[in-house]
């Protein structure tokens, strides 16, 4: 029993941490950054984007990213923080869950440049034929470095794993469906 009440305790406190819309952390170069949603661009009600602002205390110098995605049906967005491209320093993502049924969450990466000391947008690489169209559903193996991007077409579930080729660009390793 007590068992059973510790995973429940640890579960909802890595899910109450895991989304999250204001996040700070200490990067490899010892930077504090500060990442934090701002208000959606525009007056209509027909924009939907919104921008992160990033803090870098150290520096004293702020990023601003706009036309960060959001939910169109008013789903909230999140910030998450991991090592999406294997180089050792902290990026950042923001993502929501699909606007259908919420089967999914879409994600857009940003990963940093340790020469702008800046964070840069990880594009979807267009000249493969993954399964999905956009990072769906990411997960990190940190060991395999791979990016697992998994989304629903109709009955079947597809997966496309992306790696980093030698030259640092993302691309499809592999696609698998279910």
């Amino acid at each position: 029993m007590k068992k059973n009440f510790l995973h429940i305790i640890l579960c909802l406190f890595f899910s109450i941490s895991y989304s999250q819309s204001d996040i700070s952390f200490v990067q490899k170069d010892k930077s504090k950054i500060e990442i934090s949603f701002k208000n959606k661009i525009g007056t209509s009600d027909e924009e939907y984007e919104q921008a992160v602002e990033i803090k870098n205390i150290r520096t004293g110098k702020t990023q601003i990213i706009n036309n960060i995605e959001v939910s169109i049906t008013g789903k909230p967005s999140h910030l998450e923080i991991n090592d999406y491209n294997f180089d050792g320093f902290t990026d950042f993502a923001s993502y929501h869950t699909d606007d259908g049924m919420g089967v999914y969450t879409i994600y857009q990466i940003f990963v940093f440049n340790p020469i702008t000391k800046q964070f840069d947008s990880l594009q979807f690489p267009s000249n493969f034929s993954p399964k999905c169209e956009m990072f769906c559903d990411v997960k990190v193996d940190k060991i395999k470095k791979t990016l697992t991007s998994s989304c629903r077409g109709g009955a079947r579930t597809h997966s496309d794993v992306w790696k980093y080729d030698k030259n640092k660009k993302l691309i499809l390793s592999k696609t698998e469906s279910f």
